[in-house]
Order: C-alpha cells, then structure tokens, then sequence
C-alpha cells in the first residue's frame, strides 16, 4: 500500500484487505500513542517525589531510615505516594 497510495490492487490487495490493514494500523499507532503519552505526562511529580524519597532512604552511610527503601520504592511506584508507614527517618 505504501508503493502506490490510493491503489491498492497494484499491491495485489483488495479493496477491503485495504481497509482492514489500514485500520489495523491505525489502531495499533493510537495504542502506542497513549502509552507513550502515559510515559511523558508532565504531571506525574509523584514519580520524583517517589524517587527523591528512595535516595533519602538509601543515601546515608549510617541507616538512618527504618524500613526496606526498596520496596517501598516499588510500593510508592504502585500507589503514587511514599509509604511513611513502611520506610520513614530514624526517631533520634
């Protein structure tokens, strides 16, 4: 179809092989389209916010976090918020 635009018999295809394989296509660069525009949206602070909480927990020489900092990685990537009650600053 891509060689002669408009004339899809010259591609050996039918009218409506056309049709289907131009739909198809259509369809599947929709679906990359949202998930590439899930990936980039701008108000997604929660994925640095979970980011910069995870290098405060493992960004220490002494363990002054209490709590597993990777896991609650993973929990604050699956629940947009870090999980304080899991991972937070050593009392004094």
């Amino acid at each position: 179809m891509e060689a002669h635009p408009g004339n899809p018999a010259a591609c050996g295809l039918t009218d409506a092989e056309a049709a289907a394989l131009a739909g198809t296509a259509a369809i599947g660069a929709a679906a990359v389209g949202a998930t590439l525009k899930d990936v980039d949206d701008p108000d997604e602070g929660w994925r640095q916010h979970c980011i910069d909480r995870y290098v405060q927990c493992r960004d220490s020489k002494k363990p002054r976090w209490v709590g597993d900092c990777y896991a609650c990685l993973r929990n604050c990537e699956g629940q947009k918020q870090w999980p304080f009650d899991l991972c937070r600053p050593r009392r004094n």
